[in-house]
């Protein structure tokens, strides 16, 4: 099997690192290199990596970048790895011992390919907390599919470096998130000869709390933003949710108005067309819900779900806001000379 080297970035992630650390040892099929980029981590990670770095069975570089975004680690790792071929993960993931073997075999297989990507889920015991009960029901239990608009992250892909040169490598420009997004569409768009690993060995740590999942879509409205992909994903949130909130406005004072024997009668229409549009995303996550009662979800955690889908989409739409309206220079520049790509 071709030798490859391991890139990743972290930052903070000492309470996950051990585990990450130990899912690595176990790989059936271990790189040959390991290059993780600290962005100036405080809790004991980076320290940890270096005591990882002396006992490794193979060589580990830990280079500290305090302040370096995950696009500039990542170029980093990949600038200066001493194989061609690249594999790639995030830090704080879990990792089947399959994992690495089943995105570098596919190359052994076809000379030709020149990327592979992999499908990742969450474990279900990993499910903690109200939080985290919500989220799973409104991602229909993270089933893994490559199908449709799959979009490989970089928590599991593999390739030749020489794609990354052409395509000029993660997109610096960007201050927290969409990179690996924006890398995917370009390989997927640029005629690189792709494989997609449908059976996932990644699983993806999730949240514990309400706060946690809003600050993460506030990072992901934020880069989808600043790059100007995914328009329509924010146009269909802002006016889903405004309708929402309209529709109940209006529902509201129809009952306080009849109530109070005010002519308001005409408010039911515009205001059940409004609640229509607006729950939309309530309908989809009791389908979801329904599908996980045999998993023991309750009501409760219906309502859960519902209180999460205000978090998110308020926290992703001002995210979005920010990264189209109020963007640094800096932002502005790269966005000038990025053509947005679809899913």
């Amino acid at each position: 099997m071709e030798r490859f080297t391991l890139v990743s970035t972290v930052f903070n992630e000492r309470k996950r690192l051990d585990q990450t650390l130990a899912d690595l040892a176990a790989q059936t099929l271990p790189p040959a290199e390991l290059i993780v980029v600290d962005a100036g981590s405080t809790d004991g990670t980076y320290e940890a990596l270096q005591a990882y770095a002396a006992t490794a069975p193979y060589p580990v570089r830990v280079v500290r970048q305090p302040g370096a975004n995950i696009a500039q680690g990542r170029n980093y790792a990949i600038a200066n790895a001493s194989y061609d071929l690249i594999a790639s993960t995030d830090f704080g993931c879990r990792f089947s011992p399959g994992w690495l073997q089943s995105i570098i075999a596919p190359f052994a297989a076809d000379a030709s390919l020149e990327v592979v990507g992999g499908a990742f889920t969450i474990q279900r015991g990993e499910v903690q907390g109200a939080a985290a009960r919500a989220d799973y029901i409104l991602a229909a239990g993270y089933p893994p599919d490559t199908s449709g608009l799959f979009s490989v992250s970089s928590r599991s892909i593999a390739f030749r470096r020489a794609v990354w040169r052409k395509i000029g490598g993660y997109q610096e420009w960007l201050t927290l998130a969409a990179d690996d997004t924006i890398f995917w569409r370009q390989i997927k768009h640029g005629g690189y000869k792709y494989a997609l690993v449908a059976e996932p060995h990644v699983f993806w740590m999730r949240h514990s709390s309400y706060l946690g999942f809003a600050k993460e879509n506030f990072r992901y409205g934020l880069g989808d933003g600043e790059s100007g992909i995914n328009r329509r994903n924010f146009f269909s949130h802002l006016v889903e949710t405004s309708a929402r909130y309209v529709g109940f406005a209006l529902m509201l004072l129809l009952l306080v108005g009849l109530a109070l024997g005010w002519p308001v009668g005409w408010l039911a229409l515009p205001g059940v067309a409004a609640m229509g549009l607006g729950l939309r995303s309530y309908r989809n996550a009791y389908r979801n819900f329904t599908g996980l009662r045999t998993q023991g979800y309750r009501w409760a955690d219906y309502l859960n779900a519902l209180k999460l889908i205000e978090y998110t989409r308020l926290f992703y739409m001002r995210g979005y806001i920010k990264g189209w309206l109020l963007a640094p220079a800096r932002v502005r520049q790269g966005r000038a000379q990025f053509k947005p790509l679809p899913a």
